[in-house]
């Protein structure tokens, strides 16, 4: 097909799936046989999400983890469309955006199963555990460098493709319009670390999961370096707060204080 029969192809599928679709985010199968997803407006995008890191801030006192303001409705659909946009141009694995209309966004499907399940999939093969850990850092370590940050950049975020690959999805906020490159930056170690940190214990390779974390974290900038550093320290004194008592969001700081 030519890029015009492309993008009307697009636009008509976007338009079907609206129809028949009963959430705000969905996966659809197309007539060409192709997978895609179609994100709705909604005045309520996202709120668990907010909470939780809300939750997390409000327990850990590290400032950057407070949840950047998301308006939901057609502003976070746009700030979506733009941040996709920006990090394909930067060369970022990111969902390519299929088709468009102010209430509404077609992407393409990235990949089955994100870096979480990727993880338990193989918590019974320490070295390749590692590897699909060492895998995160690296992808978050290649966007920094292109200039770039992510968002809320939990495993489930991220999209295992193959032993040498990481795409990354969700992208309703932006950081940067309240933070500095380098605090966006911290943030974006800190929400793995967060998402990682309490099954690298679980499935017994937080020492040699921690090593890889430290050694790539002294690799980058000073200040980055130090903000990371600095609101670890905060923690710190957690790290003894890993009974299943204190519920999984005190554990999962308390697994996230012992990187300090």
């Amino acid at each position: 097909m030519s890029v015009s029969d492309t993008h009307a192809f697009y636009q008509h599928a976007l338009k079907h799936c609206l129809r028949i679709q009963t959430g705000l985010m969905q996966s659809h199968t197309l007539a060409n046989g192709e997978k895609v997803w179609v994100r709705q407006a909604g005045a309520r995008n996202s709120i668990w999400r907010y909470r939780l890191l809300k939750i997390v801030q409000k327990i850990s006192g590290i400032d950057i983890l407070l949840p950047v303001p998301n308006l939901g409705g057609t502003t976070s659909l746009q700030t979506e469309a733009t941040r996709l946009q920006t990090l394909s141009t930067a060369g970022v694995q990111v969902p390519a955006i299929l088709a468009q209309q102010p209430d509404a966004l077609m992407i393409s499907h990235m990949g089955e199963h994100n870096l979480e399940k990727e993880w338990k999939k193989q918590k019974s093969e320490p070295e390749i555990l590692l590897q699909r850990w060492q895998l995160g850092l690296n992808a978050i370590e290649d966007v920094h460098r292109r200039k770039q940050y992510l968002s809320e950049t939990f495993a489930r975020n991220m999209i295992y493709i193959n032993h040498n690959s990481i795409g990354f999805i969700d992208f309703e906020d932006d950081p940067l319009s309240v933070m500095t490159l380098p605090h966006c930056h911290a943030r974006d170690w800190l929400c793995y670390l967060h998402s990682g940190a309490r099954l690298m214990q679980d499935f017994g390779v937080a020492e040699q999961a921690k090593a890889l974390w430290d050694c790539i974290l002294q690799q980058q900038p000073q200040e980055v370096f130090q903000i990371v550093a600095k609101s670890l320290r905060k923690i710190r004194w957690m790290r003894h707060f890993n009974a299943n008592i204190y519920g999984k969001d005190t554990i999962k700081l308390a697994a996230m204080a012992t990187f300090a």
